[in-house]
């Protein structure tokens, strides 16, 4: 894929200057690993594959890869161009893993933009400290999160985007009154990063997604979002139950691969771990696990360093979802185990806490 030139940290490089500079990278044994894969990353963009292979998160079973046209990728990289309304010269921020489809996208809309790419180690708390200016920036929301104070010291931040996992109440709390526009995020690698967006913060914050110009959605059997991308080769089906409201917009319910039948009632765990999380602000996990007489016992996990007693929690669900919901244990655990793009890894919970028994 030819490109006329990438500006990378305030420098620009021509085509064959950034393939210059990205393998005197990967072969400097100082560079470190992190920086090495965004290099490598720019190379395979720049060879004469039409696609990129691309592992989907493995975040609710096993990651699966695919295959990415190119073209579907700048596709994507021009559509949230025009909406955010970048321009050539304006600095974006690359502080994700390049192993999934955010970072990579940060590289492409680059290229396509004209962008100044700015990368820093994606690590949960990244370095922004030494930036004066920055237009466009994506983070999860565990980065978010630990990095607050240094987001709201720094007013010349024009856009944040935050996807890789639901944006919880607490964290929209955080963000309300900053002067940076904050969105989160939906998408995933099968649709080449978000295609729909939800303002989180100023005057009018949104509580739906609305898709982008170009897109379709519609729902299955299951009402799991249904995704038409005039870029992509076919229908994504996802396992997303969503609420849908007309004019693409969508209201996020819960992973169908996540529900747990709990005596013959099915429980969507975000549903109530939603309901905690707006009254109280804890971030909390509901899983099931095995019983002989239920077939699945939920259990709420949380953290050691929440504050509120189990007894306190018990009466804040109590009062707010049906007794059938409500767990039948609950358990706190020092860290939830969080997967490489800082989501909450249900899987590994699950087996920590069945082995807790």
């Amino acid at each position: 894929m030819k490109v006329d030139s990438l500006t990378i940290n305030h420098h620009t490089y021509s085509q064959q200057s950034l393939i210059e500079l990205c393998d005197s990278k990967i072969r400097d044994v100082i560079t470190p690993s992190w920086e090495k894969e965004v290099y490598g990353f720019i190379l395979q963009w720049l060879d004469d594959s039409e696609t990129i292979i691309q592992y989907s998160s493995g975040t609710t079973g096993k990651s699966k890869m695919i295959r990415l046209p190119k073209l579907a990728m700048i596709r994507s990289a021009e559509s949230t161009c025009r909406f955010f309304k970048l321009t050539r010269g304006q600095t974006a921020v690359l502080c994700l893993p390049m192993e999934y489809i955010a970072g990579k996208m940060m590289v492409v809309r680059s290229m396509v933009c004209g962008l100044d790419l700015c990368i820093i180690e994606p690590r949960s708390k990244p370095a922004f400290q030494d930036m004066e200016k920055i237009d466009f920036c994506a983070m999860v929301p565990f980065q978010v999160i630990n990095t607050w104070s240094s987001i709201s010291n720094l007013p010349a931040i024009r856009i944040l985007i935050i996807g890789g996992a639901e944006v919880s109440k607490e964290l929209e709390n955080l963000v309300r009154n900053i002067p940076v526009e904050v969105y989160a995020t939906y998408g995933m690698a099968e649709t080449c990063s978000h295609i729909a967006l939800r303002r989180i913060n100023g005057p009018q914050p949104e509580t739906w997604y609305r898709t982008l110009p170009g897109i379709k959605i519609d729902t299955d059997q299951r009402d799991c979002l249904v995704i038409l991308a005039s870029y992509l080769p076919a229908p994504v089906i996802t396992n997303d139950q969503v609420q849908l409201a007309g004019n693409g917009r969508f209201r996020w319910i819960g992973r169908f691969d996540n529900l747990i039948n709990s005596g013959g009632i099915k429980v969507v765990p975000e549903e109530v771990e939603s309901v905690l999380a707006d009254k109280t602000g804890i971030e909390c996990a509901l899983i099931g696990l095995p019983d002989e007489k239920l077939g699945q016992r939920l259990v709420l996990v949380t953290e050691n360093q929440d504050t509120q007693s189990d007894e306190a929690i018990r009466m804040e669900l109590s009062g707010l979802i049906p007794p059938k919901l409500l767990p039948k244990n609950i358990i706190r655990i020092e860290n939830f185990p969080r997967n490489s793009s800082f989501k909450i890894d249900r899987v590994k919970l699950a087996r920590l806490v069945y082995e807790m028994r």
